[in-house]
């Protein structure tokens, strides 16, 4: 069948951009998802594909997925390989559809504030070509030396400047798209279209389960006249929290919001307090009348200003770990196999939305779970806005020394579903992917039932990225 499905797809879009060859298949399969923090979805992660294809253009997606769907083969989009979740993991026999040679920045205007790039375009470079237009763009996230436009909008990622800028989904205007069927689908890129639900909603955040962005008009900011960062001290981190809900409850937009406290663990004793990062962009005027309320707000709840030294290295060094993750993962001779030995502890890091009023009491009661259980706390955070709230956790082996160790799957999937039950959502950053979709029936907001039935309509043979999100 392989050698029938690389020929055929070979006569579509041509021999050099089909590759059936088993290495190159390997270094495709997979994101950032671990099997150490899979959990249950990790036997799922040995599904193997059966081609990697490249189109250059619009047309192929559109020829792949018609061939697709009249075949019956499943197609798994691949941006830059750097989510989370799974969602770009293979299933079986599938088609890996690698958008990375649709990388071309095809326009950015400083007259309508606004870019045209293809999906492949690595952040990195759409940031670059936005500054060489005297523009901003106000997606910054920890991977953005490595991660790509298409991956952003299909999993409605989180930034650095998340609080002033919003998601990547909040600064798209427009897209060209491929449906399931392969229809080409394009929405406008002004700000408000005249009939709802718009395209990019359907899009937005849905992991290429139910289209393949193929282009995208993004929102682009003026370069900030000043910019200022300041860290915090907290002695605690209800103090810190209590201060980020008040910013938010005077009207007090800073461009990044960053808060965390940590309990590593160093020469056996853990760090006390909590630490919060403000950054401040805009016009002048603005910038010193916001610094000015949140040096006040910040005073009020017991913070203290921190080292400046170390304010700016936790700027500077923001996107040290995607460096990292490029170094050892994406150029190593087999990215697959450094993905699955990267850590071998059983550990997670959450990220969860709630209401600013819920968030505390929430923290108590995963406290309370994690004693329980077993599982040692290492950082509890926020990011971008006092509703979303953060997390990493991880068994120790000494932390189980006389008893069975704790189910970690378990235990995620308890937390996850006490923010659900809370009127929170199970993650705010990252998507849902492959990891996740199992708790997609208890996600409020969502209307399951209405969105497998458009996935149905689109997708009549779910071939389309199958399995994730929706499961």
């Amino acid at each position: 069948m392989t050698g029938a499905l690389a020929a055929d797809l070979s006569r579509l879009i041509g021999s050099g951009s089909v590759s059936a060859d088993r290495q190159q298949i390997e270094r495709y399969s997979g994101d950032a998802l671990g099997v150490y923090r899979a959990f249950r979805a990790a036997p799922r992660m040995e599904a193997k594909a059966k081609v990697v294809v490249w189109p250059t253009c619009t047309e192929h997606v559109s020829s792949i997925l018609k061939y697709a769907q009249s075949s019956r083969v499943a197609v798994v989009p691949y941006g830059g390989g750097t989510g989370v979740m799974g969602a770009a993991a293979p299933v079986h026999d599938c088609i890996i559809l690698n958008l990375q040679r649709m990388n071309t920045v095809l326009d950015v205007d400083s007259r309508d504030m606004s870019a045209r790039l293809q999906p492949g375009v690595v952040l990195e470079d759409a940031y670059a070509a936005f500054r060489g237009q005297g523009l901003l763009m106000g997606h910054d996230p920890w991977s953005r030396p490595i991660a790509t436009v298409g991956g952003a909008i299909s999993t409605n990622g989180m930034g650095y400047l998340a609080a002033k800028y919003g998601s990547m989904g909040e600064q798209v205007l427009g897209m060209e798209a491929v449906l399931p069927d392969g229809e080409v689908v394009r929405s406008s890129g002004v700000p408000k279209p005249s009939y709802g639900p718009s395209l990019n909603s359907l899009l937005i955040g849905t992991e290429g389960t139910l289209g393949v962005v193929t282009e995208a008009t993004l929102r682009a900011f003026p370069l900030p006249e000043k910019q200022v960062i300041r860290g915090f001290d907290f002695p605690d981190f209800e103090s810190g929290f209590n201060a980020v809900a008040q910013l938010y409850a005077e009207g007090v937009r800073p461009a990044m919001v960053d808060y965390g406290e940590e309990f590593w663990p160093e020469g056996g004793d853990t760090k006390d307090g909590a630490t919060l990062f403000l950054a401040f962009q805009g016009f002048r005027e603005d910038v010193d009348a916001h610094l000015a309320r949140s040096l006040d707000i910040c005073g009020r709840f017991y913070g203290r200003l921190g080292d400046q030294k170390e304010t700016e290295k936790f700027w500077e060094t923001r996107h040290a770990s995607a460096e990292r993750y490029r170094q050892q993962v994406l150029l190593s001779d087999r990215p697959s196999e450094a993905r699955r030995n990267r850590s071998s502890y059983r550990m997670d890091y959450l990220h969860v939305a709630l209401p600013t009023s819920q968030v505390l009491n929430y923290r108590k009661k995963c406290q309370g779970i994690f004693q329980h259980h077993r599982v040692v706390v290492r950082e509890w955070s926020l990011w971008a806005r006092p509703e979303f709230f953060s997390f990493l956790i991880l068994r120790e082996d000494d932390a189980a020394a006389n008893e069975d160790p704790p189910d970690m799957a378990d235990v995620v999937d308890q937390v996850l579903r006490l923010a659900q039950q809370m009127g929170g959502s199970m993650e705010y950053c990252h998507g849902v992917g492959l990891k996740l979709a199992h708790l997609m029936t208890d996600e409020p907001g969502i209307g399951l039932k209405a969105a497998q039935a458009i996935k149905k309509a689109l997708d009549p043979n779910l071939i389309l990225n199958p399995g994730k999100q929706m499961g």
